[in-house]
């Protein structure tokens, strides 16, 4: 049985206070001055200078097929993506926190091998690594949520003279100049600590699997994909004649991404409201006024705010009332205290599917509305899902097929891989589902094309998934099915477990082509080593069911095969359902 970190008391922003308990690291959190402190520390730079060396020194790397490249699997959560705030917030209102910070760097050891070596300290990624046989480096510090926190306090004690694991690292690394990197996200702290490693070794340059610093930082965010208000407010009377598809994409070409890219993907309507150097009140009327553009130009009557920098559908706020201004301005003036920018996007009611051969449904409530519950993976009720599906960038490539992501609530829950046939066999519409791969196309031409250039981002997009609503809106769209982007997700991502899975399905002679993921809360006293017993024990011959990773009472995940879409997620439900329930599974 893993042991959590001892509890403690953690304190909020506005003065709350939350018992930090069932956590494999502690609470302590540097904030943007210490982070530039270190920087000056271990470089002699700001982070502006930071940015730019790490431009020319930290290349994306992009495998080609049957390539492969010793990798440094290094692996943690971002201060970008507001996770400790996500865990925290949980916390504060007494819902069950994910420990986003544990789960990705335990997560990571699956996609490593004994010819790579990954960095890490918390329990259930030492178990990981040690049941994979992933060569480790323990640093030791659980104090700190963020690993690279820890890292950037371990390499100052490193420049002071300490015997640190560090020394490990760059050893590993000048002994492996062609080493790859892997990366959660090349945020600020990453590249600091990058560019130190660099010093460290040697070394001219470093590979990563990441996007370049300009994409991390700029476009790993929900902020670009629809215009402010403002930018709404000033278009011309003429536009707002336009029928609503139309005018839906007059307005998507306001947004950033359009501005900045050039790029066009399909969208739902919906609008940003800036909140840096915003204060309070203004934000408020920033959603308000949001909320009338949606009823008045689209006649909807519901939507969700949505934080422009979190992940895994942290703070989403869903199914609010265009009208209940009181409503809307509570959740606002809430939004505003996380300090990030906010989206008010139409509600959507999602195409559903049956993974049990039934055709596709007319449609239900968005995934987690009261209406329809969050049923559990595993459940019989989960097995009709909503159509959210995903596609990734991988290698600086489309990647192939789609997922379809499985959600409780907000948050995600695991994929089903699809290909266009698979889709079409479980009675989707084959145009939505091309509809979603141009989009994908699109994403990645933008990144390659003229204007990328001036945005410094040119080339940088290697990998990231993009989500996708295929539902109905209502009002001025009437009962017309819609697909738009709803989170672009420009980092490491949890649907590469899957790919991995898939890969290394292949790689045994597993002839079936589909497989699925499925995320589930263990018990306190489940452990991977537990789980990968059970999975071997219940896998078919010519199947291939696997534990991904365990972070016990927090997180957990599985993956499957399957000659079709529901044969690979029953198989993955049924061994999630499994992992479940209470005691030893071996």
């Amino acid at each position: 049985m893993l042991s959590p970190v001892a509890a403690s008391v953690c304190s909020a922003r506005d003065g709350g206070k939350a018992r930090w308990e069932g956590f494999f690291t502690g609470h302590r959190v540097w904030n943007g001055t210490r982070v530039a402190e270190s920087a000056k520390r271990l470089l002699g730079m700001d982070t502006a200078a930071v940015a730019r060396a790490a431009g020319e020194a930290v290349r994306p790397y992009r495998a080609l097929p049957g390539s492969t490249a010793p990798s440094l699997l290094l692996h943690t959560t971002t201060p970008l993506l507001k996770a400790f705030d996500g865990d925290l917030a949980a916390l504060l209102s007494g819902q069950e926190p994910h420990d986003v910070t544990t789960y990705v760097e335990a997560r990571s050891v699956y996609l490593g091998t004994s010819g790579d070596l990954t960095l890490g300290r918390t329990a259930p990624w030492a178990e990981a690594a040690a049941l994979r046989g992933v060569p480790a480096v323990d640093i030791g510090d659980v104090d700190h949520y963020y690993l690279t926190h820890a890292l950037l306090l371990m390499a100052e004690a490193h420049e002071e003279g300490a015997d640190t694991p560090l020394r490990h690292v760059i050893d590993w690394l000048r002994d492996r100049p062609d080493a790859v990197v892997r990366l959660y996200a090349l945020d600020v702290e990453t590249q600091i600590f990058l560019l130190w490693l660099l010093r460290r070794t040697g070394l001219a340059e470093l590979a990563t699997d990441a996007n370049s610093p300009a994409v991390a930082t700029g476009w790993n965010r929900k902020n670009h994909i629809h215009p402010t208000v403002a930018a709404a407010r000033a278009m011309p009377a003429s536009a707002l004649e336009l029928p609503p598809e139309e005018l839906l994409a007059a307005e998507q070409r306001l947004g950033r991404a359009h501005q900045r890219l050039g790029l066009t993907v399909p969208v739902l309507p919906g609008y940003t409201i800036a909140r840096t150097g915003v204060d309070r009140d203004a934000f408020v009327a920033g959603v308000l006024d949001a909320a009338s553009l949606l009823r008045t130009r689209y006649g909807l009557v519901r939507a969700a705010l949505k934080p422009a920098d979190a992940g895994d559908g942290a703070r989403i706020v869903g199914n609010l009332d265009l009208a209940d201004t009181d409503r809307l301005a509570a959740e606002a003036r809430s939004a505003h205290a996380v300090g990030d920018d906010h989206l008010l996007e139409a509600w959507v009611t999602f195409l559903t599917v049956s993974l049990e051969g039934e055709e596709a449904g007319t449609g239900s409530p968005a995934p987690g509305s009261p209406e329809t519950g969050s049923p559990q993976p595993g459940s019989p009720a989960a097995r009709r899902v909503p159509v959210v599906p995903s596609g990734h960038i991988r290698h600086g490539q489309v990647a192939e097929g789609l997922t379809l992501q499985m959600l409780d609530g907000y948050s995600w829950r695991g994929n089903d891989y699809v290909d266009e046939a698979g889709w079409t066999a479980l009675g989707l519409p084959g145009d939505a589902y091309r509809t979603v791969r141009a989009a994908l196309e699109a994403v990645r031409a933008a990144f390659q094309g003229p204007e990328s250039v001036a945005d410094g981002s040119h080339g940088g997009l290697v990998t990231g998934g993009i989500d996708f609503a295929v539902g109905r809106l209502g009002g001025a769209f009437g009962d017309r099915l819609l697909v738009g982007a709803i989170d672009f997700n420009l980092s490491a991502h949890g649907a590469e477990s899957l790919r991995t899975f898939r890969d290394r399905a292949r790689e045994q002679g597993i002839d079936e082509p589909y497989a699925a993921t499925r995320v589930f809360l263990p018990p306190a006293d489940r452990t991977l080593h537990q789980m990968a017993a059970t999975a071997r024990s219940m896998a078919a011959p010519g199947a291939l069911l696997e534990a991904v990773a365990c972070v016990p009472r927090r997180w957990a995940m599985v993956a499957a095969t399957g000659a079709e879409p529901a044969v690979a997620a029953a198989r993955a439900e049924a061994l999630a359902a499994a992992l479940t329930a209470p005691g030893p599974r071996s």
